[in-house]
């Protein structure tokens, strides 16, 4: 309750009271409507999506995460939420070295001065669930250390159980949010959320990242120490290197920018359309140069893992764009997305197709990948085509790199780069180990159906042979037929009582004055089956029966 009334403020404060209402929190936490709707002063000076993120910023850690993922998802969002999405940073202060000892030592079960030979008090860098300080190990070697925050878990767990009674009340309550799978999406938000509460999780990144790289001597991984690490703390090797937006200290080592640029674009497509699991969060903060043009990745809390499915799906979407066929790039658009029922494929396709002739004459050299990829998810934004996470994580990981790549050597295309890549992956599926390895694949599909396939003929034909095989048919109106018929049959049973009752009031007026205590039966009789005979005409000519 304490944290509703909190979030509750916060939307208050930010002008967002009607979601409030809308939600039916306000009566819920006792909220006055005239609070609801009041207007803090200043606020109209905000657009609509900077008062989102200022929102998120104060709501904290949780929210944070959740924009700073959302911002990688323009097939879900506009593109001025996302250009607002994506200056949320984690704006906290550093928490007590004695709270970092303690968790230290409870985590590691040593005290802190037998861990480690030097330990620097003061914080590298502080974010929301964690923060980062130098230190030595007893060998000898330099290592960073990134230590939780002690109470993080708990003000998270809280949060993703506000967020799954919301999305569960939307979805209930709104076709929008049903189509978008809210509970779906917010169980996405969870398991990303807890991958970054874990740090033995980035500790294993690393090292898949280690092996992937091990051959490659232009690439360095920083080494994981495990018997410093926990799940909530994690120990690294301390590479001294240089950011890649430092451009001026890159230029005083002497490092060739145009060299350092096609290196790490090449390390991104390595990793995404070789191994299949890459650095979702490749900015410059993330990344770093050694003499002799060599890469450093750090970080990797945030990491994409392509199933081969997927892969695939990205290589067709791949191998479409550059053969510049519309059919083929809308067919790999749909297979890689959550595609509407009711979306309308004429419309989108025209679409692809104008995007298609954007790009057709125009050499690939010359691409823009941001403006291509952006051009992409507007489509998929338009025509509310839901896109895998992965997918959506990749084409912000290729953004930042096209950013980082164009800031370093402005004259380098990374599509260009991204080409032999492209031919390997294409020269690697016509193999004739892959279509090998496919055919057997398909076979033992085809002959698991095969070997079904009497069973299933056999129940059915004993079905027949029972008199209990049911057909299903499916007629659109068929309920408007019923209801007709019905009407009708009412209608006929209505007209045969009233022809009774004609009948039976005339035979006893033939009789004479029947009476029924003073009552007259054969006048009664008439009375009611005239009333009846209006009623009933009335109930016709209403329906449009003549």
């Amino acid at each position: 309750m304490k944290r509703y009334r909190e979030i509750a403020n916060i939307l208050l404060k930010h002008g967002f009271g009607y979601i409030l209402h809308q939600l039916g929190l306000a009566e819920f936490l006792s909220i006055p409507r005239k609070v609801l709707f009041k207007k803090e002063c200043g606020i109209e000076q905000f657009s609509m999506a900077q008062r989102v993120r200022l929102v998120l910023e104060e709501l904290g850690p949780t929210f944070i995460k959740v924009g700073q993922i959302m911002s990688t998802r323009p097939d879900l969002l506009p593109p001025d939420y996302i250009s607002e999405l994506e200056k949320l940073q984690d704006r906290v202060s550093a928490f007590e070295f004695d709270a970092v000892k303690q968790q230290i030592e409870r985590e590691l079960g040593q005290p802190l001065k037998e861990l480690f030979a030097e330990f620097n008090p003061k914080p590298l860098a502080a974010a929301s669930i964690g923060q980062v300080h130098r230190a030595v190990l007893p060998g000898g070697q330099e290592v960073v250390v990134k230590v939780q925050r002690p109470d993080i878990e708990q003000i998270i767990e809280t949060d993703l159980e506000i967020m799954y009674d919301v999305a569960r009340f939307l979805e209930n309550r709104s076709t929008w949010a049903e189509m978008y799978s809210f509970v779906e999406m917010v169980a996405e938000f969870d398991r990303t959320l807890h991958e970054e509460l874990d740090y033995n999780a980035e500790g294993r990144n690393a090292d898949i990242f280690r092996k992937n790289f091990a051959g490659d001597p232009g690439v360095l991984i920083p080494m994981i120490y495990w018997e410093y690490s926990t799940r909530k703390i994690l120990t690294m090797e301390y590479v001294k290197g240089v950011k890649l937006n430092n451009l001026l200290a890159i230029e005083r080592l002497g490092l060739n920018r145009s060299a350092l640029a096609r290196k790490v674009s090449q390390a991104i497509f390595k990793q995404i359309l070789i191994d299949g699991f890459f650095h979702g969060d490749p900015h410059p903060g993330n990344l770093a140069a050694l003499p002799g043009e060599r890469i450093v990745f750090m970080d990797f809390g945030m990491v994409g893992y392509l199933v081969e499915e997927t892969k695939s799906k990205i290589g067709n979407l791949m191998i479409a764009l550059v053969s510049k066929s519309a059919g083929t790039v809308m067919k790999a658009v749909l297979d890689l997305g959550v595609v509407p029922k009711n979306v309308d494929k004429k419309l989108l396709r025209r679409d692809i197709d104008l995007l298609q002739r954007k790009y057709y004459e125009i050499p690939l050299s010359q691409i823009s990948l941001s403006e291509a990829l952006n051009d992409i998810m507007g489509v998929a934004f338009k025509y509310h085509i839901r896109m895998p996470t992965e997918f959506a994580l990749l084409v912000k990981a290729l953004l930042t790199l096209e950013g980082v790549a164009r800031e370093l050597d402005p004259e380098l295309s990374i599509v260009k780069v991204a080409e032999p890549f492209g031919k390997r992956l294409l020269m690697e599926r016509l193999s004739l180990q892959t279509l090998a390895k496919t055919a057997v694949k398909n076979l033992r599909e085809f002959g698991d159906i095969l070997f079904l396939l009497p069973k299933q003929v056999s129940d059915m034909l004993d079905l027949v042979a029972e008199g209990e095989l049911k057909l299903k048919h499916q007629f659109p109106q068929v309920d408007e037929v019923l209801a007709r018929v019905n009407i009708m049959t009412n209608r006929l049973a209505f007209s045969i009582v009233i022809t009774g009752l004609i009948i039976g009031s005339a035979f006893l007026a033939r009789k004479g004055s029947v009476l029924l205590g003073q009552v007259p039966v054969a006048e009664m009789g008439f009375l009611v089956t005239g009333v009846m005979g209006f009623w009933f005409l009335v109930s016709i000519l209403r329906s449009g029966g003549f």
